[in-house]
C-alpha cells in the first residue's frame, strides 16, 4: 500500500501521466452525518462503486450518533473514507481508528470531518463515560485548521491548483473552475507540507478545499471541504474521490 513506503513515494509520480491499473480494493466508508445528507448518499455511492468498479465495500454507520456499527470492519480495509461532523466514539472503536492510521493506511475525509470528534465548536462540551473525543483530529490527522465557514446561502468557487493539473488524483477531468452549493469552510493555515489541489472562494475570501498531505504516522492523508449533498450530483467531485481511492490504494 503506498501508506506504507511512504507518500514521498506518491508524490514523485504526481506529474506522470499515466496510472497502472489498480487491484480492487477493501474500502470502509465511515459515516455519520445527518446535515448533509451523507448518511444516505455516501453508502448509496459505495453500492454504487461495488457493482461497478468490483470494490470490497464495507460500511461503517452510525446513523447520526458515534455508535458506528461494524467498526470492526475497518480492521480488514485498505483505505478509509470518513464523513462524520461532532460525535464521541465508543473509546475501544476509537482505537480502531488509531490503530488504522498508526498503520499508516490512507484516508480520505470529507467536510464536517475537520470536526468529527469534537462535540461542540468550543470545544467545552465532554463526552460520555466510555466515550472519546480527538478534538484536534483537524490538525493532527488532516492537516487543517477549521474555524467556521461562510454564510450558507453563498456558493464556493471551486478553482484548481498547477498541482491538480498531472495529478491522478485529477486525471481525466475538466480543470475548469465549477460552483460548489456548499458554504466555504475556513481552514487555513494547512500543513505547510500539504499539496493543495483546489481552492474554494467566495466573494472577498480564498481558502484551502482540497489537499493531501502525510499523516504523523506516515500514511496519506486526502482531505476536501467538499460533500455538499449537490456534490454528489457532480460528476468532477465524484470522479475525484474515485481517483483517490485507486491512486491510493496502488500496490
Amino acid at each position: 500500500m503506498i501508506g506504507k513506503v511512504g507518500i514521498g513515494f506518491l508524490l514523485g509520480w504526481l506529474c506522470l501521466g499515466s496510472v497502472v491499473e489498480a487491484r480492487k480494493p477493501v474500502v470502509a466508508i465511515i459515516v455519520s452525518d445527518d446535515h448533509y445528507r451523507a448518511d444516505t448518499l455516501l453508502p448509496q455511492w459505495g453500492e454504487k462503486m461495488a457493482r461497478e468498479r468490483g470494490w470490497d465495500v464495507r460500511l461503517i454507520h452510525g446513523h447520526g450518533t458515534g455508535d458506528l456499527e461494524n467498526m470492526e470492519t475497518l480492521k480488514e480495509a485498505d483505505i478509509a473514507l470518513l464523513y462524520l461532523r461532532r460525535v464521541a466514539v465508543p473509546t475501544e472503536k476509537m482505537q480502531i481508528l488509531r490503530d488504522f492510521l498508526k498503520a499508516q493506511k490512507p484516508l480520505i475525509a470529507f467536510r464536517t470531518s475537520s470536526h468529527a470528534f469534537s462535540l461542540s465548536f468550543d470545544g467545552k462540551k465532554e463526552a460520555p463515560e466510555g466515550y472519546s473525543q480527538w478534538k484536534n483530529f483537524d490538525a493532527e490527522v488532516l492537516g487543517g485548521n477549521y474555524h467556521n465557514h461562510g454564510p450558507n446561502h453563498l456558493p464556493t468557487q471551486v478553482t484548481y491548483t498547477e498541482a491538480a493539473r498531472n495529478s491522478p488524483f485529477f486525471r481525466d477531468l475538466p480543470k475548469t473552475p465549477w460552483i460548489s452549493q456548499g458554504s466555504l469552510y475556513f481552514t487555513s493555515p494547512v500543513d505547510e507540507k500539504a499539496v493543495i489541489f483546489q481552492y474554494g472562494s467566495i466573494e472577498g475570501r480564498t481558502e484551502p478545499l482540497t489537499w493531501l498531505r502525510t499523516s504523523p504516522w506516515g500514511g496519506a492523508v486526502f482531505y476536501t471541504a467538499l460533500g455538499h449533498w449537490n456534490d454528489f450530483q457532480d460528476e468532477a467531485f465524484l470522479q475525484m474521490i474515485v481517483n483517490a481511492v485507486e491512486t491510493l490504494t496502488k500496490e
